[in-house]
């Protein structure tokens, strides 16, 4: 197993450095329709309905994104590619302000599980309420990050993008070695039993590190009393992700959302953090003026 993902990660590395790199704005926002098609097929799968209902949300997903995509074009963001400053009382990017919320419902879901779930599994509407919201708002953190400061630097985004990345993927290997190394305290026992403290741990502290050596030598102007904070709330925020996504299969009794990543499972089970991850991160950018 452990072979199988170094070997799909290897192969995806290029892909993902070639797609934060080398197209400009509007042909990255475009392709990333395509693999938000993807994630939210793999969502459907955690509602637990029929295929009319399942097509149904693909659809609207689809339908919500692309009406993001419109609106942005509509403002000249593609060729203009600047956030207003007043950017959270402008539409569409006020629905990075609908995730946050979103996700702090998220987080208290998953810490009083199975007891809020009462509520989220009662029907697939609510999940799929929570899908279309996330998705959509994860395309526009996206597209949002690939655009900072772009007219000065056109690949600041991209270098962002990785940074952001980066912290995750090192939660995430750093939790994987220090939990399998060292795990004995269950993290959340109900949602995700192979989860321990000691994992989260090493992947918050290595994340951490990497965080700091990629933000120095980007040389972004770094409040260190701010900074570190910030890489702690992200790396906080990938392991909700994952548990949130961990709890949808558990109740819908599947281990991967689907099976097109060998190894990894589905590009939900790889991106589960990031959807988490990236609307905070644009806002936090933008609160720390780490580009200024």
């Amino acid at each position: 197993m452990l072979k199988q993902r170094i070997i799909t990660a290897v192969l995806l590395l290029p892909l993902v450095a070639c797609l934060l790199f080398l197209p400009n704005l509007v042909t990255f926002s475009a392709i990333l329709i395509p693999v938000f098609a993807i994630l939210a097929w793999e969502w459907s799968r955690l509602l637990e309905t029929n295929n009319v209902v399942r097509t149904g949300f693909i659809a609207l997903t689809l339908a919500a994104i692309g009406i993001l995509f419109w609106q942005l074009n509509q403002q000249h963001f593609f060729s203009n590619a600047e956030l207003p400053m007043a950017w959270y009382d402008v539409y569409p990017f006020k629905l990075l302000i609908v995730a946050l919320l979103v996700w702090v419902v998220a987080t208290v879901l998953v810490l009083i599980y199975p007891k809020g779930g009462k509520v989220l599994f009662r029907g697939p509407w609510l999940r799929g309420l929570f899908g279309i919201a996330i998705l959509a708002a994860t395309w526009l953190a996206l597209v949002c990050i690939r655009s900072f400061n772009i007219t000065v630097d056109y690949n600041t985004g991209a270098w962002m993008l990785l940074l952001m990345l980066l912290v995750i993927w090192g939660a995430d290997v750093g939790a994987y070695f220090s939990g399998k190394n060292f795990g004995k305290t269950k993290l959340a026992p109900i949602v995700s039993p192979n989860k321990t403290w000691e994992g989260a741990i090493g992947g918050l502290v290595l994340a951490v590190v990497i965080g700091t050596i990629v933000a120095v030598i980007l040389g972004l102007r770094l409040n260190w009393v701010l900074f570190i904070p910030f890489l702690l709330l992200m790396v906080t925020l990938s392991i909700v992700g994952d548990l949130f996504e961990s709890m949808l299969k558990r109740r819908a009794q599947i281990k991967d959302s689907s099976n097109i990543l060998p190894g990894h499972g589905g590009l939900l089970d790889r991106l589960d953090s990031t959807l988490s991850v990236a609307p905070f991160f644009v806002v936090g950018v933008l609160w720390l003026e780490l580009l200024s």
